[in-house]
């Protein structure tokens, strides 16, 4: 092997080494020799060549250097993984599966318009159940309903089907916004009976959305009218009361009433109409109900720009009894026209009642026929058909 330097030779190194303290200083151009490392063989003098660590020390060097940085390293690596866990998590899941592309529907193919049917014989026109009377006596006239923005939100369109209450018998009178339904019991005598004007919610035309109810009056005995007085859809909120004196008109030219046991009752804008009728029946020719139920009234509707005018509710005649139920979460119609109702109708016998109970508080409740609603509704009701009978009538009364 060459070496860079001429005349050196590895094989020998020379090692200078300090003077300890206190020590003589060894001949200069001492030979280490290249047995044990880190000490001098010749003169046969040992000492150290540099100072170094005994193994002991360095061992407690690591272990302190261990102690110190190990719980270090221990915390940051919990807090790292606090931090990027659940991005690391998220990164670590499996991409979800891609879904199956599902194949277009195939097109409807049009259905061509039917073709017009043969003309058939019309059907023939529903005949009442009871001997038909004569044509009844023209009511005061009434201006044409118009026509109405939409329904009322709790009313759903109405079952087909023309709808009979059990144990009752149905007749319907007059057309569009004019006409009428009487519901009696089945087979009645015709004897004179309480009679129940009921007045339903807006543009709740049909009597099934109150089935449950008029049959439940029916098989009590009473006969019940059911006026139309509007159509849908229906804009005009000052027609109603006409077309509601005119039906009632024509229905009480078929009915045999009892002497003082009229009773009119309504919900929503037929509780107000309810209210109104009292107060305009004796001047249109019309006996002045003894009762008022009027359920939840309302005159303003949402959707209707002209709430239902109001009459002089002044004029309802003294002693007539007057019930007017307000909602606690009515949120339709509120509680204001039930309030006015009772500040109007200053020489009626007038209660209002605030309905609290969770079941039956809302709008359409009056509609429904479980428990809470017969005892909330259908009771005060027959408490006053019944009040308006003697006392032996009142006893016989189911």
């Amino acid at each position: 092997m060459l070496s860079v330097f001429p005349g050196f030779e590895p094989k020998d190194v020379l090692v200078p080494a300090p003077p300890p303290s206190g020590r003589a200083r060894a001949p200069s151009g001492t030979l280490a020799a290249p047995g044990r490392r880190g000490r001098c063989q010749a003169g046969g003098d040992a000492r150290p060549v540099q100072p170094r660590l005994m193994r002991s020390e360095r061992r407690r060097v690591r272990g302190l250097l261990l102690a110190v940085f190990a719980p270090v390293l221990i915390v940051g690596g919990v807090l790292a993984s606090a931090v990027l866990g659940q991005d690391g998590a998220s990164d670590e899941r499996p991409a979800p599966l891609p879904r199956p592309a599902l194949p277009a529907p195939a097109p409807v193919p049009a259905v061509p318009p039917p073709t017009a049917p043969a003309a058939q014989t019309p059907p023939p026109a529903e005949v009442p159940t009871p001997a038909p009377a004569a044509p009844p006596a023209p009511g005061p006239p009434s201006p044409a309903p118009a026509e109405e923005p939409g329904t009322e939100p709790e009313f759903a369109p109405a079952p087909a089907g023309r709808y009979v209450p059990d144990g009752a018998e149905r007749s319907d009178l007059g057309e569009g916004a004019q006409g009428v339904s009487i519901f009696r019991p089945a087979g009645s005598s015709g004897a004179p009976a309480p009679v129940v004007i009921f007045l339903h919610g807006w543009v709740a035309v049909d009597p099934a959305r109150y089935g449950p109810w008029i049959g439940h009056l029916v098989r009590r005995g009473a006969t019940v009218i059911f006026p139309v007085y509007q159509t849908k859809p229906a804009y005009d909120t000052t027609a109603p009361l006409g077309n509601v004196l005119a039906s009632v008109h024509a229905a009480l030219a078929h009915v045999a009433l009892a002497p003082g046991r009229l009773v009119v009752a309504g919900h929503s804008a037929g509780g107000a109409l309810a209210a109104d009728f009292a107060a305009v029946a004796a001047d249109n020719g019309l006996p002045a109900p003894a009762a008022v139920f009027s359920v939840y009234p309302g005159r303003k509707l949402r959707h209707l720009d002209v709430p239902i005018p109001s009459a002089d509710l002044a004029r309802i005649a003294p002693g007539t009894r007057v019930l007017v139920y307000a909602g606690e979460r009515d949120t339709a119609v509120g509680s204001g026209t039930a309030n006015s109702i009772v500040r109007g109708a200053t020489r009626a016998d007038v209660t209002m009642r605030t309905v609290r109970d969770d079941t039956v508080d809302e709008h359409s409740a009056p509609r429904t026929f479980a428990g809470a609603a017969q005892r909330t509704f259908w009771a005060p009701l027959d408490a006053l058909v019944a009040a308006t009978g003697s006392a032996k009538d009142r006893a016989a009364t189911p």
